[in-house]
C-alpha cells in the first residue's frame, strides 16, 4: 500500500480566533502505481493534504503512512521520505537556482548523500526520462531554456531522487497547449512505464478527466467523492454545485448516454470518443 490516511485532520492557527479547519477526518488509501487527481474549489484542503505526504506539514491529528513510513510518529526520517515522495510545486521553474542544468538536477541526490559517482548517472537518466539530451543541456544555464524546458528540468531534479510517489501541484499552469500536452504525456509515461504513483492537484477538469484514473473531490476539508472520471462527471448537477466545471468530453459522453449509447470507462479522450461514435454509427448502418 502506497499511502494510507485515517481520520487525518489539520487546523491552521489552532486555538486562535481565526483558526481554520483545513482537513476534517480524511480517510483514504492510494495503491502503488495509481494516477489520482485531487480537485476542489479554492480552500477545499487539496494543497494541505498533499503537503502532508512528504511532511512539509506535519501530522496534527489522525494517522498517515506513506510507503511504510509513519508520518504521525514523533521522529520521521525526512531524508528517506523525501527521497521516496517527489513534490513538483506550481511553477517549479521558479525554484531553479543553479548555474547549470546538471547542477540543478544533481542538487536533490547530493543533499541526501547519494555517492558522487551515482549522482552523475542519476542526472543523465533523469534528463533522459524527461526527454532532454544530457550532452545538449547539461552545461547550459537553466534560465536560457524555454518555459516548458525549465519545467522538464525541475521535474528531472525530482526524478533524480528516484521517487516512488510523484506529487504534482498544477503541473501545467502557465504553459501553452503544446507544453501542457508534453508534460502530461511525460507524467503518464512515468506512471504507466515506471510504475510511479502519481497524485495530481489540478483546477483543469479537462486534464483531470483525460489523465487521472481516480478522482478525489474535496470540499471544506472532506472527501465528498472518490470515483473514476466517467462515474464522477456523470453527476453533472452535483459537480456544478461544488463549483467545478464538467469537462467537455464528459458532457459529450453524457449526451451520448442519454441517446442510448453505452459509454464505457475508456471513453476519456476525444480520439476514443470519436472512435466509439464511428463504431456505433457503423453498427446502426449494419443493422438497417
Amino acid at each position: 500500500m502506497s499511502i494510507i490516511a485515517k481520520e487525518l485532520s489539520f487546523v491552521y492557527n489552532k486555538g486562535a480566533a481565526f483558526q481554520k479547519q483545513a482537513l476534517n477526518k480524511i480517510s483514504v488509501n492510494i495503491e502503488d502505481g495509481e494516477f489520482v487527481a485531487i480537485v476542489g474549489h479554492t480552500g477545499s484542503g487539496k494543497t494541505t493534504f498533499v503537503q502532508h505526504l512528504n511532511a512539509l506539514i506535519r501530522v496534527q491529528s489522525g494517522q498517515l503512512t506513506v510507503n511504510g513510513i509513519d508520518l504521525a510518529a514523533r521522529k520521521v526520517d525526512l531524508k528517506k521520505l523525501r527521497g521516496e515522495v517527489g513534490m513538483v510545486f506550481q511553477y517549479p521553474e521558479y525554484q531553479l537556482f543553479a548555474d547549470t542544468v546538471e547542477q540543478d538536477v544533481a542538487f536533490g541526490p547530493k543533499n541526501i548523500g547519494v555517492p558522487k559517482t551515482e549522482i552523475a548517472d542519476r542526472v543523465k537518466f533523469a534528463l533522459q526520462q524527461v526527454g532532454m539530451q544530457y550532452d545538449k543541456v547539461a552545461h547550459k544555464s537553466p534560465f536560457e531554456l524555454s518555459g516548458g524546458e525549465k519545467r522538464r528540468v525541475a521535474l528531472a531534479g525530482v526524478l533524480a531522487m528516484h521517487p516512488k510517489v510523484l506529487v504534482l501541484d498544477e503541473p501545467t499552469a502557465g504553459l501553452d497547449p503544446q507544453g501542457k500536452k508534453e508534460i502530461l504525456q511525460l507524467v503518464n509515461t512515468l506512471n504507466k512505464d515506471n510504475g510511479i504513483t502519481v497524485i495530481m492537484v489540478s483546477h483543469d477538469m479537462n486534464e483531470v478527466y483525460e489523465n487521472a484514473r481516480r478522482i478525489l473531490v474535496l470540499k471544506e476539508g472532506e472527501i465528498r467523492y472518490d470515483l473514476p472520471p466517467q462515474q464522477l462527471f456523470a453527476k453533472e448537477q452535483e459537480i456544478q454545485e461544488l463549483n467545478l466545471e464538467v469537462p467537455y468530453m464528459a458532457q459529450f459522453v453524457n449526451v451520448l448516454r442519454q441517446h442510448g449509447m453505452e459509454a464505457d470507462s475508456e471513453l476519456l479522450t476525444p480520439e476514443q470518443v470519436c472512435q466509439a461514435v464511428v463504431e456505433l454509427r457503423n453498427k446502426e448502418v449494419g443493422d438497417v
